[in-house]
């Protein structure tokens, strides 16, 4: 058997309404030269047999089982369990679909710009039964990138790539099969950190940034779906667990002496366009005379004035 090029690492727990459309979006693959280990993480329901009947049909496919470790160990076995020798890895969510070219185009941009360690295209949302779901609006949100230069957080041009000046901001490469990333690079930073409940993907994509760029295609190659569950602590959790990011990334040992000054000088460039979008958008609620906008943004602002009096990511909000 030949030597895979690309891993692609599938996470998988309780997934069984919708693994088998994942993994069939990866053999239609117009790429070949892959192998997809697939983690069943304590599933309950029958996503192992599913996974076993694909399996059965194409060699390239192998499953491991676990008991539950959570999002992040699964994916560290995956990622273990892989060929060393492959180049790339790529890591999906097991309810996400592939455009047949995603990986032709991905692995393309890679072998076309060396100096680039990983590269990533856009999603489009869909329902939980595959239905498009809000066309163009999550392809927009990947697409419109901010990045801290010269003083001020700008919208990043869409000719360069994405860099850890963009991705310090918001993470416009999830879910991460939008991705592909040199196993070298992954080998460098280590594996994902389980003591992130949240954001850990993007996490992953902040150490991978350190190291270089990450080529941007401008097209759409996944569709990501939306099944309409809600993250346990609601809106707190979300801003805690980023909050949580802000503060590793900021104070990581990781980071360059120039990467350091990116940080202390783009918090507070940060907080102020927040503020002044925060500012925008209580204005333009009271104008509708929506009060639940003017609210929020009465929490929002004192919070960001505080960030940057500060000047680091502090325990309050964002």
């Amino acid at each position: 058997m030949c030597t895979p090029e690309l891993s692609i690492i599938v996470a998988a727990r309780d997934a069984a309404p919708f693994i088998g459309q994942t993994l069939e979006s990866i053999r239609g693959q117009r790429f070949e030269n892959w192998e997809c280990i697939v983690v069943d993480d304590g599933s309950s329901d029958h996503t192992a047999a599913v996974v076993r009947h694909i399996a059965d049909k194409d060699s390239r496919f192998t499953l491991v089982r676990q008991s539950f470790g959570g999002l992040s160990k699964a994916r560290n076995r995956g990622f273990l369990e892989s060929v060393p020798a492959s180049k790339y890895v790529s890591f999906m969510d097991a309810t996400d679909v592939w455009e047949p070219n995603a990986l032709v185009s991905l692995v393309e941009s890679l072998e076309q710009n060396e100096g680039a360690i990983g590269a990533h295209g856009l999603a489009e949302l869909m329902d939980r039964e595959g239905r498009p779901l809000a066309p163009g609006t999550f392809s927009a949100f990947g697409r419109q990138r901010l990045g801290y230069r010269n003083g001020a957080i700008i919208e990043w041009p869409a000719c360069e790539p994405t860099v850890f000046e963009t991705l310090v901001w918001s993470d416009p490469l999830y879910p991460p099969g939008l991705w592909v990333a040199r196993r070298t690079a992954y080998e460098s930073v280590g594996l994902y950190d389980p003591g992130l409940q949240q954001c850990e993907n993007w996490d992953m994509a902040l150490r991978l940034s350190r190291l270089g760029p990450i080529h941007f295609t401008d097209h759409v190659v996944l569709y990501h779906r939306r099944c309409g569950e809600a993250a346990a602590g609601g809106v707190w959790s979300d801003l805690w667990g980023v909050r949580r990011l802000h503060r590793k990334t900021f104070f990581s040992r990781e980071n360059s002496p120039a990467q350091r000054l990116m940080l202390r000088e783009g918090w507070r460039a940060w907080q102020r366009f927040k503020i002044r979008e925060v500012w925008g958008k209580a204005v333009s609620s009271c104008v509708r005379g929506a009060p639940l906008g003017v609210m929020e943004a009465g929490w929002q602002l004192p919070l960001h004035a505080v960030e940057y009096v500060c000047g680091k990511p502090s325990l309050l909000g964002l």
